[in-house]
């Protein structure tokens, strides 16, 4: 809460209520249902952009974004789970424009076309739905990192190969992580669930060429991961050690070659 409440003040003493919007908004669809209005300022440096028609949790808030470069192009950029994030770019190619909205946690971009007429009117309303949410703290949360969405989805990643050992090796055998210990920009920047999933993983794919290993492992009743600088696999009674780290090459022959010698 007093991330959210620190966001919240930077983002109300960037001066947004002395925004000198254009008179005329953009006006964009795709076709199907997605509707952006983008109010640029008089500089073209930032703008309001609204998204609606979406099933996110960012359909109707209006954020405040700036104009960065995106590749060979540029992008409305603003703050979204614990980044900066593109949310429409601008190809500027071939007379001017083309836009493509991206959608958090989806893979492809939505092209948009822009309506023929744009009503001066919006960007009053916009700017006063902004004010408006900005004073709820509503862009702020969206703005901080989400360590509970991250958890769930990376936890996720731990269940799904317990199971795979179960079903492929006819064995028990539960990966651990102790979350405590992983800290936000961990959990931000890298892919935890997989990483401590790499030693279930490797005995799955075993199993599969080869039934009889599920002997070798069948003492085995824990897997503890421990995300660190260095790399090591260690058995210690029905416990196996997994020390993973994030720039070490080579991890699943490592891991395989260990299971081997088991």
């Amino acid at each position: 809460m007093k991330k959210i409440l620190f966001i919240a003040c930077v983002l109300l003493s960037s001066k947004s209520f002395a925004l000198d919007l254009a008179k005329y908004p953009i006006e964009l669809s795709s076709g199907d249902g997605v509707n952006v209005v983008i109010a640029p300022t008089t500089d073209k440096k930032q703008a309001l952009i609204k998204v609606t028609g979406i099933n996110h949790e960012i359909d109707g808030v209006t954020f405040l974004t700036d104009l960065k470069p995106h590749g060979s192009n540029n992008a409305y950029k603003y703050s979204y789970d614990g980044s900066e994030r593109s949310l429409v770019s601008v190809d500027d190619g071939y007379g001017c424009c083309s836009y493509t909205l991206y959608i958090p946690e989806t893979r492809e971009g939505t092209y948009l076309s822009t309506k023929e007429e744009s009503n001066p009117a919006i960007v009053a309303d916009l700017k006063a739905q902004y004010e408006l949410q900005l004073g709820k703290g509503i862009q702020a949360k969206l703005a901080s990192f989400n360590r509970e969405k991250h958890l769930t989805y990376q936890q996720k990643k731990i269940t799904d190969a317990n199971s795979e050992i179960d079903k492929q090796c006819g064995v028990k055998i539960k990966t651990t992580v102790d979350w405590k210990t992983i800290d936000d920009k961990t959990l931000q920047n890298y892919a935890v669930g997989s990483f401590c999933a790499q030693v279930a993983s490797e005995m799955v794919s075993m199993c599969e060429n080869d039934p009889s290993f599920k002997n070798k492992i069948a003492p085995i009743n824990t897997i503890e991961c421990q995300f660190t600088n260095e790399l090591k696999l260690r058995q210690n009674s029905q416990t196996l050690t997994f020390k993973t780290a994030p720039k070490a090459p080579n991890q699943p022959q490592f891991i395989k070659s260990y299971l081997l010698n088991l």
